[in-house]
């Protein structure tokens, strides 16, 4: 596998589904031709800076748009085996259905050129499958702080007290209700609805607790009981 490109394969009955995601970010215009409701007009996010004079499309419905095609009647609890293949190593988890459409979705979302989830694309090039959310929230403060390490060494003002993280995460709350409803228009399939549902859960719980969740981390990274 090629660095710069990770590879989902899904077993799924008598057929294997696969997916290359670039770990860099898309470019937003395309000429290809997607459904009505991925317009960027149709249900566009409120916190969304982009405009429709610039932008046909919403970059993360453009992503989205081929795992609706790809999973159009599957059960989101039908077992399938997972292959997640990266330049350094591999990864397989037999599973839900819906739990290895989660992980793709937040690789896909994270990279789709949305200027709102660009903030997570770091993350994107040292993506883990299949994490629950304590390593979620690791791997994002983690990188964040990385970030701001670096903003100190160019001579700007780091936000070690994350306090734009949190802001982030408050933002990304708005995004996922708002994106779930033009989903809903989409008449996807049970195992994409439920792995959108399971996906802007994850977010949702680090919005509202992340004061809480670092303090019952500070014991795991402190070695404090």
């Amino acid at each position: 596998m090629n660095d710069g490109v990770v590879r989902y394969i899904f077993q799924v009955k008598d057929r294997e589904v696969v997916f290359d995601v670039e770990t860099e970010p898309h470019d937003l215009e395309s000429s290809e031709a997607f459904p009505d409701w991925a317009r960027l007009e149709h249900r566009q996010c409120a916190c969304c800076p982009l405009s429709t004079a610039d932008c046909k499309y919403c970059p993360v419905a453009t992503r989205m748009h081929g795992l609706l095609d790809a999973f159009p009647n599957d059960a989101s609890t039908e077992r399938v085996q997972v292959t997640v293949e990266a330049a350094a190593r591999k990864y397989s988890n037999d599973c839900d259905l819906q739990v290895g459409i989660n992980s793709l979705m937040g690789l896909m979302m994270a990279t789709s050129g949305c200027p709102v989830l660009k903030e997570l694309g770091a993350m994107a090039s040292f993506h883990i499958p299949f994490c629950s959310t304590r390593e979620t929230l690791h791997r994002t403060v983690g990188s964040y702080l990385t970030k701001q390490y670096f903003v100190q060494l160019e001579g700007g003002e780091p936000d070690w007290e994350l306090t734009h993280l949190k802001e982030l995460y408050e933002v990304l709350e708005g995004l996922n209700q708002d994106f779930s409803k033009r989903i809903k228009d989409s008449s996807c399939g049970d195992a994409v609805s439920n792995a959108v549902i399971m996906f802007f859960a994850t977010s949702v719980v680090v919005a509202s607790s992340l004061d809480q969740q670092l303090q019952q981390h500070q014991a795991f990274l402190t070695n404090r009981k």
